[in-house]
This record gives C-alpha cells, sequence and structure tokens, in this order.
C-alpha cells in the first residue's frame, strides 16, 4: 500500500485519549483526552498528523510527517512533539503493509549514554478508529511501552468538527 491509498481512510478529525507511560515512576501512567488531524499534503505523496494531549496540566502538541517513495513499502517521517523532543526534529524510517500498518523507527540522543531507539506503530483496527502506539528502545534493544493512543473519528475532513452520524 502506499501512502495515496491510505490518506483516504485516515484523513479527518479524531479525538480521544493520549496515555504517556513513564514506567520508571511509581505512578506511571499519565491520561489525557486528544485530538489528531491528518491531511494529505503535497498532491497526496505525504500524510501529516498534527495531534494535542496533556501532561500534568500544561498542553502539549506533535506533529507527524510521513511520506514514501511512490509504489514502494519505504516510508520516511518526521517527528516533533513539544514534551519529548526538546526541540529537535527526530527522523525515521520505516514500512507501512498491505493493509495500511505504519511501523516507523527513529532514535533520540540521552546525554552521556548511547542513543535510544523509538518506535512507533499507526493502523485502523476499524474505519473509524485509529491507534498510535510508541516504544522506547534501550541501547541492549528492550522495547517498553511510552505513549498507547486510541481515537475514534470526529469527521472526515477537517473543516468541520462535528460527529459523523
Amino acid at each position: 500500500m502506499e501512502i495515496m491509498n491510505l490518506s483516504s481512510s485516515l484523513a479527518g478529525h479524531w479525538r480521544g485519549t493520549y496515555r504517556l507511560i513513564l514506567n520508571w515512576l511509581p505512578d506511571p501512567d499519565f491520561i489525557s483526552d486528544s485530538d489528531l488531524s491528518v491531511k494529505s499534503v503535497a498532491n497526496g505523496k505525504f500524510l501529516v498528523l498534527d495531534y494535542d494531549w496533556q501532561h500534568e496540566g500544561a498542553s502539549q502538541d506533535g506533529l507527524l510527517l510521513i511520506g514514501n517513495v511512490n509504489k514502494a513499502q519505504e516510508l520516511t517521517a518526521s517527528w516533533v512533539d513539544s514534551w519529548g523532543m526538546s526541540g529537535k526534529i527526530m527522523n525515521c524510517n520505516g514500512t507501512i503493509s498491505q493493509d495500511g500498518y505504519i511501523s516507523l523507527l527513529g532514535a533520540y540522543e540521552v546525554p552521556d549514554h548511547p542513543d535510544w531507539g523509538w518506535r512507533t506503530e499507526i493502523h485502523c483496527p476499524t474505519a473509524d478508529t485509529l491507534k498510535i502506539t510508541m516504544y522506547n528502545i534501550s541501547p541492549e534493544g528492550e522495547e517498553s511501552l511510552a505513549v498507547d493512543s486510541s481515537y475514534t473519528r470526529v469527521n472526515r475532513t477537517n473543516d468541520e468538527l462535528t460527529p459523523e452520524k
């Protein structure tokens, strides 16, 4: 599948929950409401996922730009997030399966330590639900769930923010 084909099923406004998991804390879950806008840009060659969420009462937001070479399952992406990226852009590579499952892999710096990996997965379990999961990957390769977001479609376009009938 290509991003071009996937954009029609993902484009629109979504609403749900954003769960940040800080597994080193005794109370690791931080859950907030989240809005997600997905749109196709650059003649359908890219998808932009623009989302917001909250952490301890402070508004946060992020953006993920995903593209692929036509007729290839290989993806490139750039991700920014106001809470997790400290003003840096994470560049990612990944794949898109025939059924539209997106998997991206990037890395981020940890001062005085080897880089850590970051895996992002995006898929639609049903036509009107979207799931985004993100995993921290230690330098030793151990993965832990870091973000678990679930959304329900509000509208197929970003022009109106009223639920579909």
